[in-house]
């Protein structure tokens, strides 16, 4: 019960860094530090925690090595697309021509497809995102069996079509050449390692089959 509790009480926080950044009203040089500079923060929180799972795993049993690393990823990386937005519309530098009605179909299927990817954790793995409940099985079914990362690699897709919804060049690159290595060096570094700790072989086994990130397709077997 105290578990929960906590994790409830730190997704509140988040939510409530969320809300804060979201309403505030930031100078551009803020907003940039935002953007930039607590992006740039995530791997080094990677670094620590796995510091602490590669020293002492036995701290991670009950979870709140992974619940900290989890919450301090979230409110950084979450803070920064919040600001992401206001900063697209007021400042986007290099505005990209392309109509909104064009990108908005875009942007509405990587939405459903993020909110596709939770489910998928949720009925699979019995686990829900932000390390409010940790996942008790490995979630290798539908979406999970095409990648270990779909969830990941939907919400920085969404990320890259809201640059081009928002017309703003600038949020387009910082989603691609800051977010998504900052994000895939979290996975890499600290999430693989922690959960290969918690499911050992299993999660080893599923590692090998299934790709990092990009599915593989599917090829009609030979006649």
């Amino acid at each position: 019960m105290l578990k929960l509790a906590a994790r409830l009480a730190a997704f509140a926080l988040t939510v409530w860094c969320w809300r804060l950044v979201q309403i505030g009203a930031f100078s551009a040089a803020w907003s940039l530090a935002f953007m930039w500079g607590g992006v740039a923060l995530v791997p080094l929180v990677a670094l620590a925690g796995r510091y602490v799972l590669d020293r002492r795993p036995q701290l991670d049993r009950d979870g709140w090595v992974t619940a900290a690393v989890h919450y301090a990823e979230a409110i950084l990386l979450g803070c920064a697309v919040m600001v992401s937005l206001g900063f697209g519309k007021e400042h986007p530098i290099a505005t990209i021509p392309l109509p909104r009605s064009i990108s908005q179909p875009f942007l509405q299927v990587t939405g459903a497809f993020l909110i596709a990817t939770i489910l998928n954790l949720a009925i699979k793995g019995l686990g829900a995102p932000f390390a409010v409940a940790r996942t008790r099985k490995i979630a290798d079914g539908w979406l999970y069996s095409r990648t270990r990362n779909p969830m990941v690699l939907g919400t920085l897709v969404f990320a890259v079509v809201l640059g081009f919804w928002l017309q703003s060049l600038h949020v387009v690159l910082w989603a691609v050449a800051w977010l998504s290595p900052a994000w895939l060096i979290f996975v890499r570094v600290y999430e693989e390692r922690e959960l290969e700790l918690r499911f050992d072989g299993p999660y080893l086994d599923y590692k090998r089959r299934t790709p990092f990130l990009w599915p593989r397709l599917r090829t009609a077997p030979r006649a």
